[in-house]
């Protein structure tokens, strides 16, 4: 993974560009290229901001435009214009269209027409988000999605999910909402199980305010398409549910019942055992059968538990 700060700078790419080595060789002895140099790229754990660009593509692929690139940076200048050709050379088209995205996010271009939702090399935070958000809604395309990331830029992704998740929080605690004693329940059970994180308004990075819990509790009734009575009944048992985002939720709660239906993942699992709802919606399928039989180890201890109590 490589961290890019991105910075305005003169018109280095337009769209028209051939990566040709005699055009970067060309590009290569310019001024705007020049000024490109003094920004380097920088590996390992960096603080993120959503002006800064990525590079995450991990695979052969990738990792050789990242090693071109790098040597591109450290060029001298119009000397190197047959070295410029020699380590062009190397790349394919594929590669070469990714280190084009680089150079054009390097070059404040990020304001070009987004044409597809996949990730790319040189999208900033703020580009992926928007992509991000064009699929979030079909559970299946967001799993893939998610799946292309790599784990920083996918975390810091989520940041801004839960910043926009916070202002959605916001707008409906200030409506007259008919499940308000439900969701005040809700939200004592949460207190109870999470003190520190009702404290903190965090839990590992998560919004934890009450405007949050209520929040993912509504939405936790309407992903299960649940009962009050039965969502308090899980949040009792165990209120983890209510620190993940209600997204990821309902994409595993999706996953489980095509695997086993609704009834079955409802009664057999959740109820059971409710921190299974946050097992990874693409690990399902392969996984159920042990979801299933540790839902009902979990649920007999905490059966066993109430006999005592």
């Amino acid at each position: 993974m490589v961290a890019v700060r991105s910075a305005q700078r003169p018109s280095l790419l337009t769209t028209g560009i051939v990566l040709s080595g005699a055009a970067w060789t060309a590009l290569w002895a310019s001024r705007a290229f020049t000024n490109v140099q003094g920004t380097i790229a920088r590996t390992g754990l960096v603080q993120r901001r959503a002006a800064e660009v990525w590079m995450s593509d991990v695979s052969p692929k990738g990792k050789k435009v990242m090693s071109v690139y790098r040597e591109l940076v450290d060029m001298k200048g119009e000397e190197d214009g047959p070295a410029v050709q020699r380590v062009m050379g190397e790349l394919d088209t594929e590669q070469k269209a990714m280190l084009k995205a680089l150079i054009q996010a390097k070059s404040g271009m990020q304001d070009r027409p987004i044409t597809n939702t996949n990730p790319e090399v040189g999208d900033t935070l703020k580009r992926l988000y928007e992509k991000y958000k064009m699929i979030m809604d079909d559970d299946t395309k967001a799993t893939a999605w998610r799946l292309r990331m790599e784990m920083n830029m996918l975390q810091d992704v989520q940041v801004m999910i839960e910043q926009d998740q916070m202002k959605m929080a916001d707008a409906e605690a200030a409506k007259d909402n008919t499940d308000e004693a439900a969701a005040e329940k809700a939200w004592g059970y949460f207190k109870a199980k999470f003190p520190q994180a009702v404290i903190n308004e965090a839990y590992m990075g998560t919004p934890t305010r009450e405007n949050d819990v209520k929040y993912r509790f509504r939405r936790f009734k309407e992903s299960l398409e649940i009962s009050d009575e039965i969502a308090l009944e899980i949040v009792a048992q165990d209120a983890t549910p209510m620190v993940v985002d209600p997204s990821f939720i309902r994409r595993t709660w999706k996953a489980m019942v095509g695997c086993i239906g609704k009834e079955e993942a409802l009664n057999d699992i959740v109820r059971k055992h409710p921190g299974a709802i946050i097992v990874q919606a693409h690990n399902v399928e392969a996984k159920i059968q042990q979801i299933k039989m540790g839902a009902s180890v979990i649920g007999a201890f905490a059966d066993l538990g109430k006999m005592f109590r």
